[in-house]
């Protein structure tokens, strides 16, 4: 039977060139977790996401308008083993936005920022222990590049409130634990978004981000199959334009999640549901998240040295 199931945070020529993992802690094809560590991963993720918003202002043109906003996502995805506990993870998305309100459309579509993700693995190397239970820690900093289109009128106005870039160089720091007993296991991780200034004076507010996922994986035949569900809560600072705090963002957001991952081989195929639970908003005409769809295809490959024989 095959163990093709292990950790990695969103994610050395030479390794192991075996289809299966050596040992696994955990599973799913997102990117808290994805199979065979001891591999390099390229993958393709899609993601839909709905906000809306309902103005209430003095005006009474304004007042009770509905703006309904959908991003549309397509991300390229690379995870690629630099040492045994050490990887580095590369996000380039391309994204489609479209606002609609008072039967007026607007659109955006372009690259988006592109992330760095550099992992290191501090706990459970890999290496089977024979045991029923196994944990990991990781740990993780990165870094978004500007490679986005920040656009903002004379005004101090967004086209719509998505943006394809937030035109700043950003900092992440991350944590991930994962816990597995024979079938059973959850997965924790705690995230931080470090934002700075872009060149049009705007900074968006930081971010920080904690969720916990269970899982349980079985086997029909060579396929393995793993069900999930779990919460995720986001805190956004309040953003900034010019050194002036702008009161009326930032806000709380809960979510939860059920995912269905499908591991075959040298593939994993993943789609979760997100509906939002709770949108605790420092303005109620803020943007209030509706829906989270997501599906993804990813590869696990090896890279062997073929050194020339010498006699």
């Amino acid at each position: 039977m095959r163990t093709i199931l292990a950790v990695l945070l969103l994610s050395a020529i030479s390794i192991n060139a075996y289809t299966q993992a050596c040992c696994c802690t955990g599973a799913g094809a997102n990117y808290s977790i994805l199979p065979n560590l001891n591999k390099h991963v390229l993958g393709l993720r899609y993601t839909h996401r709905n906000y809306f918003s309902e103005a209430h202002s003095l005006n009474p043109e304004l007042d009770g308008t509905v703006t309904n906003q959908y991003l549309n996502s397509l991300e390229v995805f690379g995870r690629f083993n630099l040492k045994e506990r050490l990887q580095l993870s590369v996000f380039m998305p391309v994204s489609f936005i479209r606002q609609t309100a008072k039967g007026v459309t607007t659109k955006a579509a372009g690259l988006g920022d592109m992330s760095l993700l550099l992992q290191y693995n501090l706990l459970n190397p890999l290496k089977c222990n024979g045991k029923k239970s196994k944990h990991q820690l990781r740990l993780g900093i990165g870094t978004k590049l500007p490679t986005g289109e920040f656009k903002i009128d004379a005004n101090d106005l967004f086209g719509t409130n998505l943006q394809l870039g937030t035109g700043s160089i950003d900092f992440i720091v991350n944590t991930i634990y994962t816990f597995r007993f024979k079938n059973f296991g959850f997965n924790t991780s705690v995230s931080y978004k470090l934002n700075t200034i872009n060149n049009k004076g705007y900074r968006f507010g930081d971010k920080a981000q904690a969720g916990i996922n269970f899982f349980y994986v079985f086997d029909v035949k060579e396929i393995q199959l793993m069900p999930t569900a779990g919460l995720n809560y986001e805190h956004q600072f309040s953003n900034k334009k010019d050194g002036r705090t702008l009161n009326f963002t930032g806000g709380d957001f809960l979510t939860t999640a059920v995912g269905f991952d499908v591991y075959y081989k040298q593939f994993a195929f993943s789609s979760s549901v997100s509906p939002a639970l709770m949108n605790h908003l420092n303005w109620n005409g803020e943007n209030k998240n509706r829906f989270n769809l997501e599906l993804g295809v990813f590869y696990n490959f090896s890279i062997t040295n073929n050194k020339a024989k010498t006699k």
